[in-house]
C-alpha cells in the first residue's frame, strides 16, 4: 500500500487539532505554550489505522499567521490536504492565505471539512457552503468534496474516514527511487538515546546502520534507529513520516530546515534559479533586488530577487526569477517554495526551482531563459540536452544525469536511445557527448589547425602532443583521445606521420619553392645513406630551410633534429632491416653498417631513428623487431 501522509489547513481556531483528535485519538497540541495559548504553534503528528489496514499520517500544521513558516515546513511530501473551515465563520483571510500557499506549492488533493457544524442552522450552513462555494472559484478547491463534521458530536467523522480510505485505495505506492532526502522538520533529545529528527522522507529508502550526510555544511552522521508511527523499523521508505536517531551529533548541531541525505555530493547553493507565480493580490509585484522570506523545504532564508527576461514580474503574473540567498541551501530540480514579503509579512508568490546550483546571470541573456524554460517544461529529452550543453565538461556519463534529473534509469535510458537515434548526442567509452559540445570543440580544433597552417604554410600538419595540449582545457588524456578519433571520423581533420592538419588542408609550393624542393631532394638521394646536417641542405637555395620544415616525415626524414636522410633512403632501410632480422632473428649495427656500406656513425643515426618508432628493439648490442612486428 501507498505510504499516506495527510495534512490539515485552516484559519486559526477553526477546529484542526480537533478534529485530528477525533479521528485518530491523538492530541497534536503538545507543548505548554501551544495549551495555554489554545493553538498550534509548532508542526503536530499523528497517525491512524483505516479500516483497511492502511496506515496514515497527519501533520497538523499551524494556521496562526505569525507561524505560516511552520505551515509551509509540514507541506513537502504531503499526499492529501483537509482544509478546515469552522461552519459558524466560513473562509477566512487565513484561510484563504493558506488556499494561495497550498496552490502554490502544487498540492492538488484536497478534502473541504466543514467543522463545528452542530453550532448552527441548516439555512446558514447553506449559506456558508455556498459562500465556500463562490470563494474557491478558479482555484484547485472548486471541485473539492465538502464533508460536514462536528467533532464533539462525532457527527460526519466516520463519512471522513470512509473518504480518506478511498482516496488511499486509488493512490498508488510512491517508489523508492532516487537518493534519500528528508528535510529536518523537527529536532529534540531523548534520553539515553541523544539526537532525533523527524520529517517526511521525499524519496529513497533509509536504513538503521546507514551513514548520512547532514547539509549545509555537509556533517557525517549514522542513523542509530528509525521509527515510522512510533514503531521501530529497519528501513523507512518514500513518502514516510519518519523518526531518525542519529549518532556522532548533538542536538545543538542541527537545525530545522537542515537536509539529511546519504549522498555526500549534494550541493550548496547561495543562489536559486526559478520560476515564479505571482499572487493576484500582491501589491507591487516582484521587483529587482526585492528583500523577500523564502520557504522552501522545511527551511525560512532571507534572499534578494533578480527577474530574468523581465524588468519586474507583476501581479497574477508568471516569470524566472535568480534568488540570492542570504545563506546557503541543499536543494534539487523541481522542489517548491512559498516567497513572502519582508515586512509586513505576507505571501506574494511561489513557484519551482529549475536550477538548484546556478551562476550569477546577466538578466536579459537568451541563452539562460531558454534554458529555463526547457527545464520549466519538463521534457526529459530537453532536460537531458540542457544539462549536458551547460555544464562545464563536455563529456556526460550516465551516474550525473541520475543524480541531476532524478528519474528511473530504464526512463533515462530510453531517451539516452532516443536521442542517440537524432543523431543529438554521441555515446563515446568516455561517456555522452552533445552534438552541439562536439560542434563547438570541432570548431575549435579547426581554429587551432587554421592558425597553425597559416603561420607554418609549408608543413603538413601541427605535431600531435602539440595540438593535444592545446585542445585539453580541462579534457583528460582519454577524452582528448576519442575527441581526436570523432573529429577524424567525420573528416574534420586528418593525422599524417603524427601530425595533425584541417581535413582538405594541402601544402603547396610555389614556383620557387617547388626549384629549392628539387634541389634537396636530388641532394639526399645523391647521399643515400649518410644523413646530410640540417645547415648544409640551407645553403642549397634561399628557400630551403622553409621547404625543408615541410618535406619532413615525406621525402625528407629528420632522424634528429640535425641531421636529415632522404624519405625514399629512410623507408628502404627500414624494409632492408625487417627482412634481415625475420631471416637471422638479430642484427648487429655492424650487420646493418655492412649492409648500407654507411659509416658506423650514420648507421647508428639511422637504427636509433627506427627505434624510436617501435620497429626495432635493442637488446644489448644487436636488435630485434619490435612489436609491431614481432606480435
Amino acid at each position: 500500500m501507498a505510504n499516506i501522509v495527510i495534512g490539515t489547513a485552516g484559519h486559526i481556531d477553526h477546529g484542526k487539532t480537533t478534529l485530528i483528535k477525533a479521528l485518530t485519538g491523538i492530541d497534536t497540541d503538545t507543548t505548554k505554550e501551544e495549551k495555554k495559548r489554545g493553538m498550534s504553534i509548532n508542526l503536530g503528528f499523528a497517525y491512524l489505522n483505516l479500516p483497511n489496514q492502511q496506515r496514515v499520517g497527519f501533520v497538523d500544521v499551524p494556521g496562526h499567521e505569525k507561524f505560516i513558516k511552520n505551515m509551509v515546513a509540514g507541506l513537502p511530501g504531503l499526499n492529501l490536504i483537509l482544509l478546515v473551515i469552522d461552519a459558524s465563520e466560513g473562509i477566512m483571510p487565513q484561510t484563504k492565505e493558506h488556499i494561495d500557499i497550498l496552490n502554490l506549492l502544487g498540492i492538488h488533493h484536497f478534502l473541504i471539512v466543514l467543522t463545528k457544524i452542530d453550532t448552527i442552522d441548516a439555512e446558514l450552513k447553506e449559506l456558508v457552503i455556498e459562500d465556500i462555494r463562490d470563494q474557491l472559484l478558479h482555484t484547485p478547491l472548486e471541485k473539492a468534496e465538502i464533508i460536514e463534521t462536528d467533532a464533539i458530536s462525532g457527527k460526519g467523522i466516520k463519512q471522513l474516514l470512509k473518504k480518506i480510505e478511498a482516496y488511499t485505495e486509488q493512490t498508488s505506492e510512491q517508489v523508492s527511487s532516487g537518493t534519500p532526502r528528508l528535510n529536518i522538520d523537527r529536532v529534540f533529545s531523548v534520553k539515553g538515546f541523544g539526537t532525533v529528527v523527524t520529517g517526511t522522507l521525499l524519496e529513497g529508502e533509509l536504513t538503521v546502520g546507514e551513514n548520512c550526510y547532514l547539509y549545509p555544511n555537509k556533517r557525517k552522521v549514522r542513523i542509530r534507529n528509525l521509527q515510522v508511527h512510533e514503531n521501530n523499523v529497519q528501513k523507512a521508505y518514500a513518502g514516510q513520516r519518519t523518526a531518525i536517531n542519529l549518532a556522532n551529533i548533538t542536538r545543538e548541531e542541527v537545525t530545522r530546515g537542515d537536509v539529511l541525505s546519504t549522498a555526500d555530493s549534494l550541493e550548496e547553493s547561495w543562489m536559486l534559479d526559478v520560476k515564479v507565480t505571482c499572487l493576484a493580490g500582491t501589491d507591487g509585484g516582484i521587483n529587482l533586488w526585492d528583500r523577500v522570506r523564502v520557504l522552501i523545504g522545511t527551511k525560512e532564508i532571507m534572499a534578494r530577487t533578480v527577474p530574468l527576461g523581465l524588468d519586474w514580474i507583476g501581479p497574477n503574473e508568471e516569470g524566472f526569477l535568480q534568488l540570492r540567498l542570504e545563506e546557503k541551501v541543499s536543494v534539487k530540480e523541481k522542489d517548491r517554495f512559498i516567497l513572502r514579503s519582508y515586512s509586513p509579512m505576507h505571501t506574494i508568490a511561489g513557484g519551482e526551482v529549475l536550477n538548484a546550483v546556478p551562476k550569477k546571470h546577466r538578466r536579459f541573456k537568451q541563452a539562460i531563459l531558454e534554458s529555463l524554460k526547457a527545464k520549466e517544461n519538463g521534457n526529459l529529452n530537453s532536460m537531458i540536452i540542457d544539462f549536458m550543453l551547460n555544464k562545464k565538461q563536455p563529456f556526460t556519463v550516465e551516474k550525473e544525469l541520475l543524480a541531476y534529473l532524478g528519474v528511473p534509469l530504464d526512463q533515462l535510458s530510453h531517451s539516452l536511445e532516443e536521442l542517440q537515434g537524432k543523431n543529438q548526442i554521441f555515446f563515446t567509452s568516455c561517456g555522452f557527448l552533445l552534438y552541439e559540445r562536439y560542434q563547438q570543440l570541432a570548431g575549435k580544433a579547426q581554429k587551432i589547425l587554421e592558425e597553425y597552417h597559416k603561420k607554418y604554410r609549408l608543413r603538413d600538419g601541427m605535431p600531435l602532443e602539440e595540438f593535444r595540449s592545446k585542445i585539453r582545457n580541462g579534457l583528460t588524456e582519454k577524452e582528448v583521445f576519442v575527441l581526436i578519433q570523432l573529429l577524424k571520423k567525420f573528416n574534420v581533420i586528418k593525422e599524417q606521420q603524427k601530425r595533425l592538419s584541417v581535413y582538405d588542408f594541402q601544402v603547396q609550393f610555389n614556383s620557387y619553392q617547388q626549384v629549392a624542393k628539387q634541389k634537396i631532394e636530388r641532394y639526399l638521394k645523391n647521399s643515400g645513406y649518410m644523413p646530410i646536417k640540417k645547415e648544409e641542405l640551407a645553403l642549397l637555395d634561399k628557400n630551403a630551410e622553409e621547404v625543408l620544415e615541410a618535406l619532413d616525415a615525406t621525402s625528407a626524414v629528420f632522424l634528429t633534429h640535425e641531421y636529415v636522410l632522404s624519405g625514399k633512403i629512410y623507408q628502404q632501410a627500414i624494409q632492408q632491416i625487417q627482412t634481415y632480422i625475420k631471416k637471422n632473428k638479430k642484427m648487429t649495427l655492424a650487420d646493418f653498417r655492412d649492409m648500407t656500406n654507411s659509416s658506423r656513425k650514420a648507421s647508428m643515426l639511422i637504427l636509433e631513428s627506427i627505434d624510436k618508432l617501435g620497429i626495432t628493439k635493442r637488446v644489448e648490442n644487436y636488435r630485434i623487431l619490435g612489436k609491431q612486428e614481432g606480435d
